[in-house]
């Protein structure tokens, strides 16, 4: 084994998911509901299964993802296509590896509200955190309690055990217009 690699929070022997298919467990979008307001329409632009579209209301959240996973629509790619109409509220887990680029096209696109599900660490780095500075960030909702992201859209291994994870978690909220220092509350 990959001497540090659970302290990083990560297991090198299960490997990484195809396409970083980490959904978000619906626990985790409750916690968040209670506390944050959506503004409609809004859009899930990496949808997956629908663990975050299914607690929203569904006349009013247009949902899709890159990969056809039997939920929303399929086959598209939100960091390419031209976004017609407006959309209050972005909401989504995207890929970590695409945090930055989810966040810097959802704020062209939401009229009111971005909010992303990721690690905690995404404030970190250099070139990120410049980024993120220069942003209406105005809360990070962080969990008191580790959250574990559905590998594969799963709550269990293989074996049936229920994963865990070392990771730290958070939601993050930008709004159009704030202008004051970024909010940490607790879930």
């Amino acid at each position: 084994m990959k001497q540090g690699g659970k302290l990083a929070g990560g297991n090198p022997e299960r490997g990484r998911v195809e396409n970083d298919f980490y959904a978000t467990h619906p626990d985790s979008v409750k916690a968040l509901l209670a506390r944050e307001e959506i503004i409609y329409p809004a859009i899930e632009p990496a949808c997956g299964e629908g663990h975050i579209s299914k607690l929203l209301d569904s006349y009013k959240t247009k949902s899709f993802d890159l990969i056809d996973r039997g939920f929303g629509n399929p086959n598209t790619d939100f960091l390419t296509i031209d976004f017609v109409g407006e959309y209050a509220t972005v909401i989504t887990n995207p890929p970590f590896n695409l945090f930055t680029e989810f966040l810097e096209k959802a704020l062209k696109i939401a009229t009111h509200k971005v909010i992303l599900f990721g690690k905690l660490q995404a404030l970190e780095g250099q070139k990120r955190a410049s980024f993120i500075e220069k942003t209406p960030l105005r809360t990070v909702y962080v969990f008191k309690k580790r959250q574990q992201p559905l590998r594969d859209g799963k709550e269990t291994d293989d074996n049936g055990k229920k994963l865990s994870s070392t990771m730290a978690f958070a939601w993050f909220v930008w709004e159009k217009g704030y202008e004051g220092k970024p909010q940490i509350e607790w879930l």
